[in-house]
């Protein structure tokens, strides 16, 4: 059968390239061989993302009694899962309906690059092929979207039932632990971390580098301010430490760490990244190099060194989230339609992080802001003055705008608290925008609002700009660029 695109996985990356392909005038197929929707929607954002709203409702419900609440709020487990499983079945039992919807045709089969824009099919192993299935696809154009699997920890290998990953977590986990030592101060280990300590169970994380979530995105003192929320509601974290050896005890497994520290645990959670889906795919036979790390190399439209080929999300080097593999695929997608006119800029995409305090941040931090060469001034919000915060009980958390001090460029930022992954938006539309600072500064905002802080942090640093002899009308740092 004939295609102008085949996309491999159906991940984010990969659904929303098929999606972008086929809104602009495309024939698409899309293969994949495990359930529709990939790693987000099964074992990720959507299963993760639900349960951590019902934790996050146990903290603030909680935080209100005797101010207008009666009686405290505690967690189901086992309820949570199962209502976590009930909304990533409605999602997942309607995927091939949107996407047949576009015109999109869906494979359930797995896919093997064959060279010469072909891909051959086979059922997987549990599958019988459908008697319409094609043995082979052939396209103009093809996006490898595989995505990735947990990393494993050489110290800690894990078995599906103690000793978990991310993915066992979310597929095997029904019963709430009674104690938990998260391996890693990432996303998931904080995230997974705060949602069991929420339910009840007793949480400690341990962390190789100096601080939690130690990535170039996020600022400081944002990781400072969730060290010390955790350990206010009694999240343990040990920082610079990693796990010497490990046993089976009679009431857990028993974990010695590198600064000493001996303890006992019920269930550990290893989450040290990810690592790319790239085997079984022939990739080597079809010509698609691979870099040292054994991701997909790729150029900046992110075509493989195999012409016509394209990846996305985790199977290329890059950030491993989901906003990424959606960035990817409308870039992936639109230059293997209309030829490689866009490029990927990961500093456009938001990171976010949903813990004891949400955090999301877009573009330049201040260091990074000084090792590009500018010279980068901070304003700062802090949510004590926030209205809204206040009228909520809610109010841990800031903003802060990374801007030129010279020009006032908008360079990016980052917030904390309440909403952040959505108010991140608005800071990402003005680095983006002509206007840049003065985006944020002449916005009219409603009354009481989370987003009014970010007038309430530039303006002083915008009037002093305008009162200036420097030229202040200079776009975001991102604006014009494709």
């Amino acid at each position: 059968m004939n295609f102008d695109l085949i996309v491999i996985g159906s991940g984010p990356g990969g659904y929303k390239a098929a999606l972008t392909a086929a809104h602009l005038g495309a024939k698409v197929a899309l293969v994949e061989k495990a359930l529709p929707g990939g790693t987000c929607l099964n074992q990720g954002c959507i299963p993760k993302k639900t349960l951590l709203h019902l934790a996050t409702l146990i903290e603030d419900v909680n935080n209100l009694q005797d101010r207008g609440l009666v009686g405290r709020v505690h967690g189901d487990f086992h309820a949570a899962v199962v209502h976590k499983n009930a909304v990533v079945a409605s999602i997942r039992d309607n995927f091939s309906v949107w996407l047949r919807r576009l015109g999109v045709r869906v494979f359930a089969a797995e896919a093997r690059l064959l060279g010469g824009q072909r891909v051959a099919l086979r059922p997987g192993p549990h599958d019988a092929a459908p008697a319409e299935m094609p043995h082979t696809l052939q396209a103009g154009r093809i996006i490898l979207a595989a995505g990735s699997a947990p990393r494993q920890l050489d110290t800690c290998l894990t078995d599906g039932e103690r000793i978990l990953n991310s993915r066992d977590f979310m597929f095997n986990l029904t019963q709430l632990p009674e104690s938990v030592l998260c391996i890693g101060g990432g996303a998931v280990g904080v995230e997974l971390g705060f949602l069991l300590h929420q339910f009840g169970s007793r949480v400690c994380i341990v962390e190789q580098r100096s601080r939690l979530l130690d990535r170039p995105r996020i600022p400081e003192r944002a990781s400072a301010m969730l060290e010390r929320k955790f350990a206010r509601i009694g999240i343990e974290v040990r920082k610079n430490a990693s796990v010497l050896d490990y046993a089976a005890a009679h009431d857990g497994i028993r974990v010695n760490l590198s600064d000493g520290f001996s303890g006992t645990f019920e269930k550990i959670l290893v989450a040290v990244g990810r690592q790319p889906q790239v085997d079984g795919l022939g990739l080597r036979e079809a010509g698609v190099a691979l870099d040292a790390d054994g991701f997909v190399q790729v150029s900046e439209y992110l075509e493989t060194s195999a012409s016509g080929i394209y990846a996305v999300g985790d199977m290329k080097p890059g950030p491993m989230t989901a906003n990424a593999a959606l960035h990817d695929a409308k870039v992936a997608a639109g230059n293997a339609i209309n030829g490689n006119l866009m490029r990927a800029n990961y500093h456009k995409v938001p990171v976010v992080i949903d813990s004891a305090l949400e955090i999301a941040a877009v573009g330049l931090t201040e260091d990074l802001a000084e090792s590009a060469g500018f010279e980068p001034d901070v304003a700062l919000a802090s949510l004590g003055g926030s209205g809204k915060a206040r009228a909520r009980h809610d109010y841990e958390g800031f903003i802060e705008v990374v801007h030129d001090a010279d020009t006032g460029q908008l360079l990016g930022g980052c917030i904390v608290g309440p909403e952040a992954g959505e108010q991140i938006h608005m800071l990402a539309a003005a680095c983006q925008s002509a206007r840049g600072l003065w985006f944020l500064r002449d916005m009219s905002y409603s009354h009481p609002s989370w987003c009014e802080e970010l007038e309430t942090a530039v303006d002083p640093y915008a009037a002093a700009l305008a009162r200036s002899d420097k030229t202040i009308f200079t776009p975001g740092i991102y604006a014009g660029q494709r």
